[in-house]
């Protein structure tokens, strides 16, 4: 539970918001150290059939650093089984995947293990969770040994067997998008991208969105550093996309504005590459609205 989301009787008696990896958020009291469930809000999850989640860890190739993530597995998986894989990028990049219920608009793990799917949810270095040392190394460094520490948990699970080398695809909304977008401008060994609400050329997004000491915490002056700043935007590389991606942006989106979705979509237009674009009116950063939320995991 997040901090926003327990209260503390006089007596010392807890209520909170609780959830398990397969059970949606519910309210939950804790009292004389025994947690019990309030509320049942979902009940028809219960007669789903759930995927299999899984902590699971490996060692950066670099330098040895120790990489958690989680990892989700259709229902019914047999060992042995390779399986069409997507690796989601969480946003931020200071958030991290957790041991919950990963089944809503943004979170797609459930949805896609319920269709036969393996989903990767890596916490690669610039993830909260482990100190601020460890959310710091992301700095002046997005797409470098981040998106290396995706890559050694994806050929970790290519290793023993389950993902299929041949059907991963990347997807992610934010920084999640962004990492996707990076992602195949760096090579083939993703079939598609996903992006989300993505940041394609980051000195552009440091100048027009609604947090402008955002992207200068992590890469300083956005006009006086703007080499740095296009080095790891990946507009700068959008003509080594060769992989059909698909595109999701509010049109309202004040924090990552539109137009970097556009500029993307642009530029894959122009380049011939295989891209579709998904427009959401009023959409903002974080959708709310159910009919978008829908679509985007139909897409």
């Amino acid at each position: 539970a997040s901090w926003q989301a327990f209260s503390v009787a006089r007596n010392g008696d807890v209520a909170f918001v609780g959830m398990s990896d397969d059970t949606p958020a519910e309210i939950w009291s804790l009292a004389d150290g025994k947690p019990r469930a309030l509320t049942s809000t979902n009940p028809q999850v219960a007669q789903w059939s759930r995927g299999q989640l899984r902590e699971i860890s490996w060692h950066s190739s670099r330098d040895g650093l120790r990489i958690h993530g989680l990892l989700m597995l259709p229902p019914d998986y047999k060992p042995g089984t390779r399986l069409p894989t997507l690796v989601q990028i969480h946003g931020g990049p200071a958030w991290a995947w957790w041991s919950g219920w990963l089944g809503s608009w943004h979170e797609w793990a459930q949805l896609l293990a319920s269709h036969g799917y393996a989903v990767l949810m890596p916490n690669p270095r610039g993830s909260e969770g482990q100190g601020s040392a460890f959310t710091e190394m992301a700095r002046n460094d997005w797409g470098g040994a981040d998106y290396q520490d995706v890559l050694d948990g994806l050929d970790q699970i290519v290793e023993q067997g389950i993902a299929d080398p041949k059907r991963v695809a990347i997807g992610g909304w934010s920084y999640g998008g962004y990492l996707s977008a990076w992602a195949v401008t760096q090579g083939d060994r993703f079939k598609t991208a996903i992006v989300g609400a993505g940041v394609i050329d980051i000195g552009g997004m440091a100048l027009s969105t609604d947090t402008p000491d955002y992207l200068p915490g992590y890469f300083g002056d956005p006009v006086t550093r703007r080499d740095v700043y296009d080095k790891h935007s990946p507009i700068r590389y959008a003509d080594k996309v060769k992989v059909p991606v698909l595109i999701l942006h509010g049109e309202q989106d004040k924090r990552v504005p539109i137009s970097q979705g556009e500029q993307f979509y642009g530029a894959l237009k122009f380049n011939g590459a295989p891209v579709e674009m998904v427009r959401y009116p009023r959409g903002p950063h974080w959708f709310h609205e159910r009919e978008h939320e829908r679509d985007v995991l139909e897409r």
